[in-house]
């Protein structure tokens, strides 16, 4: 599920022009495409992105589909395939799913659906699996396992639900663009998945980037009731939405839909490296280089209130006080050993802990605003891991 076209022998007169066309066909899509770091990156839908490239004398362009459906891999060929109709050259496309032959989207199709039902099969067999990340194209969070829920990229299904259901009804659970056009079905999954793995909830005004997806989501399903005022939508979810953005809703009269899912309303794993640091999904992240640490600052709702800070990392030196950490008496929790001490400095809660799994090691280095949120940071400790193998 992967397509790749490499636009050969360039020079740079060629490859200005090469950039020109991709733009223009981001235009036509009405697709956004920003240049970051070394590559520009157009993307199609939630889950879908297309990268362009520079190599020498050439221009790579590439798509991973597994996660965005067909309708976005047959997308991606047309692409390429349009790229070569405008400017004449030496191309090389490849397409592991062979639509670039045959245009047979009713095969392609299928195709996705076999996918499915592989999946679907591991779920149901494979317990470990599902703390793999089997539904997002990239993503720094997971959802924290239940044994009677399974998750897909859009939506928390009931496992007994979740059996029954057949390849075909799944589709629209892991794949946002299942439909050579973009209908109403594509822009209510595109809203789901974003929903999924971007609603923060009593958040969403917290930062830039909650503002700009909640505001992405509204449009979304705006444009699926305009195309199709039948569909069941999210429609809580969407008027809680408007109402913290301020905006007038535009959706009414019509039936809510099923197994909406929001799971960073509730704690998440955070991936950090083999890691999975468990902490509420809508904390603020980033990323220490010097001591090579991952920070997790727990979410607001007025700027510069702030409740508590969780580091973790592999190197002992995030811990300002290893020695009595060392000292403390070893807990057993699960398969992990854990050692934690806290203290009381200026009016701020510290607690720092040493949790072993295997022979694989991870330090916190955690504050809070006061001791009553020392409990939760305990919990959130005890509750991390290591990703187990396969």
């Amino acid at each position: 599920m992967f397509v790749q076209c490499i636009c050969k022998n360039r020079n740079e007169k060629e490859k200005n022009e090469l950039y020109q066309v991709f733009g223009a066909l981001a235009n036509r899509e009405k697709m956004q495409i920003e240049e970051k770091a070394d590559e520009v990156v157009i993307y199609a839908c939630p889950q879908g992105t297309i990268h362009i490239r520079e190599e020498d004398d050439s221009i790579w362009i590439t798509a991973n589909t597994r996660h965005a459906g067909p309708g976005f891999h047959a997308f991606a060929v047309e692409f390429c395939k349009d790229v070569q109709t405008e400017l004449p050259g030496e191309y090389e496309l490849i397409d592991d799913l062979d639509f670039d032959q045959d245009e047979n989207f009713h095969r392609l199709h299928r195709i996705y659906e076999d996918e499915i039902a592989y999946i679907k099969d591991l779920l149901l067999k494979n317990p470990e699996f599902r703390k793999q990340n089997y539904m997002y194209d990239e993503t720094y969070f997971l959802p924290i396992e239940r044994e009677d829920r399974i998750y897909t990229a859009a939506r928390a299904f009931d496992i007994d639900e979740f059996r029954q259901m057949t390849d075909e009804e799944l589709l629209d659970s892991f794949y946002v663009w299942n439909t050579w056009d973009k209908d109403a079905q594509f822009y209510k999954n595109a809203a789901l998945v974003l929903l999924a793995k971007e609603g923060v909830g009593p958040y969403t005004m917290m930062n830039d980037h909650t503002r700009k997806y909640a505001d992405t989501i509204c449009d979304y399903l705006e444009i699926a009731h305009k195309m199709d005022d039948r569909l069941p939508l999210p429609v809580p979810e969407y008027n809680e939405l408007c109402q913290q953005l301020g905006r007038k809703p535009k959706i009414t009269g019509i039936s809510a839909e099923r197994d909406v899912s929001q799971y960073r309303r509730k704690d998440v794993y955070h991936l950090f490296e083999d890691a999975r640091i468990v902490a509420d999904g809508a904390c603020e992240r980033n990323y220490d280089p010097v001591t090579q640490s991952i920070c997790l600052m727990g979410p607001y709702t007025d700027l510069g209130e702030w409740n508590w800070l969780i580091q973790a990392g592999k190197q002992s030196v995030i811990c300002t006080k290893l020695n009595e950490v060392q000292k403390q008496e070893p807990i057993q929790y699960h398969d992990k050993t854990i050692q934690m001490y806290d203290w009381k400095e200026d009016g701020i809660t510290h607690l720092e802990a040493i949790l072993r799994q295997g022979d694989r090691v991870l330090y916190f280095h955690d504050v809070a605003s006061d001791a009553s949120k020392l409990p939760y940071l305990k919990q959130c400790v005890k509750e991390s891991e290591f990703q187990k193998e396969l």
